[in-house]
């Protein structure tokens, strides 16, 4: 399939960047579609990693203020996997960083989960989904956030009952958490 850029243009240079794009591409029934415009959020890849305790049987998820959800619904305090962006590094040795910095757990057993992109319709944002396996006595820092990030994260521990009755009756509003307890309930039910 055949696209064809007409015009790009940086309309927003901070945190993330925006693009505008002025574009064409390929029709199933042949032949380029009209001009079209498109805004394009450039954010990057994250990591995320849902930790699981094997000698507890709980999972590590971190409690913080999200704006966007706090605008969508008035609620902006969501429990979620530890999750953050990836600086000049490659996914695992973020994964382990973030780990580190938000939930205080040092972990080395890594699976892969998946490489999805969180909102494909305007991001190019690539998140690579992680399980890390552990137990409780790999806790070796306090975890909690960065400050110079401006992050107050409290560390939440859910059994594994508890975050299955949670999936079960929508407990949850972030995606790549669903996800992941999805992909654990499904794999490591037993």
């Amino acid at each position: 399939m055949d696209v064809k850029i007409l015009k790009e243009e940086r309309i927003l240079d901070d945190f993330f960047q925006v693009d505008s794009v002025q574009l064409q591409f390929e029709k199933f029934s042949g032949g380029l579609s009209a001009p079209v415009r498109r805004l394009n959020l450039e954010r990057g890849e994250a990591v995320a990693v849902l930790i699981y305790l094997r000698d507890t049987d709980k999972f590590i998820l971190i409690r913080q203020f999200r704006y966007a959800a706090y605008a969508a619904d008035g609620d902006g305090w969501i429990d979620e996997i530890v999750a953050g962006v990836l600086d000049e590094e490659d996914p695992l040795s973020c994964a382990r960083r973030e780990c580190i910095e938000e939930s205080g757990y040092e972990i080395d057993d890594f699976r892969l989960i998946a490489s999805v992109f969180s909102t494909p319709g305007i991001t190019t944002e690539r998140v690579h989904i992680y399980l890390g396996l552990c137990r409780s006595t790999d806790k070796k820092y306090p975890g909690g956030g960065l400050d110079e990030e401006h992050e107050d994260i409290r560390i939440v521990e859910l059994g594994r009952r508890e975050a299955k009755r949670r999936l079960q009756e929508k407990g949850f509003k972030d995606g790549k958490t669903i996800l992941a307890l999805q992909y654990f309930f499904l794999n490591f039910e037993k």
